[in-house]
């Protein structure tokens, strides 16, 4: 059996046969606001180490499609045994309403102190339309490793956003000079943004820019909202003197971060919106790229000028050259 090292780089899959059970029970603390996972026990697992028939267990827990680090949970590791009793309550603090899109993910791991940990099984267990009003532990069979959850995985939360074009005003004169018009970009709100704070919530902010240009100019940003992964905007960009002529060559890139005090600022999704020709004035360029409703959304609003277009839209999980986090 080949071994395959996990995505997360800890450990490895594969390297024994999966068997044995996890008890453990879900209850929802109404009052501290948090999913309780108490992980009981495990029974009968495959041993890493065959010649003295033993491993060194340890459970880890994941409320998917959030794998990044401070969405990690996890018991002490047990040596030497097949039988684990960890008695351990791993809390994730987020609202019932948020626990709708998750799945938990329990794992079961054999540490080694010196080289790659070992995939001893794992639970999956969509948490939709889950009622937690059994707080009675419950035994689940481990299962092997399942396919990878790319698509679960690059799940990165929605954007609402509102674009409008608004046509010069043949009136207004601006030093001599009439606009060519101007692009209003609505920032609404996001939804099941990634947690990437311990506390389960992030704080996020968007950042705009009219590309190609990526100057101090095109730059444009929401405040920060504190604590939360649904977070409400409404906050309004205005790009000046442009054309509709022109805004059929350029994109419109909105990025959504994490913003760190401390350390630099953590990538959240993004979305650029453009015709999808992958050409700027007829040569080749990589960030005219939109597709499905980014293209569409787009389209109306070149199409409707003095009318916002809106739309829900999935936050790609990469922009291959997406900018700096400041």
């Amino acid at each position: 059996m080949a071994s395959v090292y996990s995505g997360a780089g800890e450990g490895r899959y594969g390297t024994v046969t999966v068997r044995g059970e996890v008890e453990f029970a879900l209850q929802y603390n109404y009052k501290a606001g948090a999913l309780e996972v108490l992980i009981k026990q495990c029974r009968d697992l495959a041993p890493v180490d065959i010649k003295r028939n033993r491993s060194d267990p340890y459970a880890k827990v994941y409320l998917l499609p959030d794998k990044s680090k401070s969405g990690k949970r996890k018991t002490k590791v047990k040596k030497h045994t097949l039988n684990p009793i960890f008695d351990e309550t791993l809390k994730f603090h987020m609202s019932l309403h948020g626990l709708e899109t998750r799945t938990l993910w329990l794992t079961v791991w054999h540490s080694d102190m010196f080289g790659r940990n070992d995939f001893l099984g794992e639970v999956m267990m969509g948490l939709e339309n889950k009622v937690f009003d059994d707080p009675t532990p419950k035994w689940y069979s481990l299962q092997e490793r399942t396919e990878p959850f790319d698509d679960l995985l690059s799940y990165k939360g929605e954007l609402i956003i509102g674009l409008k074009f608004v046509p010069p005003d043949v009136t207004v004169q601006k030093k001599g000079k009439r606009s060519r018009g101007s692009l209003h970009v609505l920032v609404k709100e996001g939804k099941n943004l990634t947690a990437v704070k311990a506390n389960g919530t992030s704080d996020p902010f968007c950042k705009s820019y009219l590309l190609p240009d990526k100057g101090r100019s095109s730059k444009q940003k929401t405040p920060v909202v504190r604590k939360t992964c649904h977070p409400v905007w409404n906050y309004t960009f205005a790009y000046e003197d442009v054309s509709l002529q022109e805004l059929s060559e350029r994109s419109l890139e909105l990025t959504v971060w994490d913003h760190d005090r401390l350390a630099s600022n953590e990538f959240l999704g993004g979305l650029r919106f453009n015709l999808g020709t992958s050409k700027h004035y007829g040569k080749p360029v990589d960030w005219m790229d939109a597709t499905g409703k980014e293209m569409t959304l787009w389209q109306s609003m070149l199409a409707r000028p003095n009318f916002w277009v809106e739309g829900c839209l999935m936050l790609r999980p990469s922009l291959e050259h997406h900018s700096s986090s400041t």
